[in-house]
């Protein structure tokens, strides 16, 4: 990439990224149509107990602006926090919350959501959140994990080429993905 990424924690402040960030990652598009979650999404990120939290995001910035952002959290205590999380956004979610696998568990760091924005799409970008994910989880001692959609070949093959390894099956937000680990 041209132009260095720089990362930082997100702050509260940047909770409507981080929202955005979450819809775009379950095929919700914002980005490309400078679309502003709801005000109640907003909320959801805005707190410190949801998986979705701002506390749970880094951002990437280049020339000083945001360029992506990556929400990432540690495995333990994940299924609680789920339940949490999908009872506040029950009315804007179709699947059936209760009936998913837990993504993540103990020992585990779990790179849940990353997205970039359109103007820095195919600069690296990505790939540096997700090396910046997987070096949070080894500092931290914790095994990085992400699910990726079987007919998405592109993230796959990121995936792949960063070192992810198929570990099983997870059927989450209605349907199966794979589950992938960097060991």
């Amino acid at each position: 990439m041209e132009n260095q990424c720089v990362f930082r924690s997100a702050t509260i402040e940047d909770a409507e990224f981080v929202a955005t960030v979450m819809l775009e990652a379950v095929e919700v598009p914002m980005m490309e149509e400078g679309r502003v979650p709801e005000k109640h999404l907003v909320d959801v990120c805005s707190r410190t107990d949801t998986l979705y939290s701002w506390r749970n995001a880094t951002i990437a910035e280049v020339d000083g602006e945001i360029a992506g952002a990556l929400i990432a959290y540690e495995g333990k205590g994940y299924h609680d926090v789920k339940v949490f999380t999908f009872s506040l956004v029950k009315k804007f979610i179709s699947f059936d919350a209760d009936h998913m696998d837990d993504e993540t568990r103990e020992g585990e760091y779990y790179l849940d959501s990353l997205a970039v924005l359109p103007k820095w799409r195919g600069k690296g970008v990505g790939t540096a959140l997700l090396n910046r994910g997987v070096g949070i989880a080894k500092d931290k001692g914790l095994l990085p994990v992400l699910a990726c959609d079987p007919d998405n070949t592109n993230a796959y093959a990121l995936y792949r080429h960063l070192g992810f390894e198929e570990d099983g099956k997870l059927f989450i937000f209605g349907d199966n993905y794979l589950r992938m680990v960097k060991k």
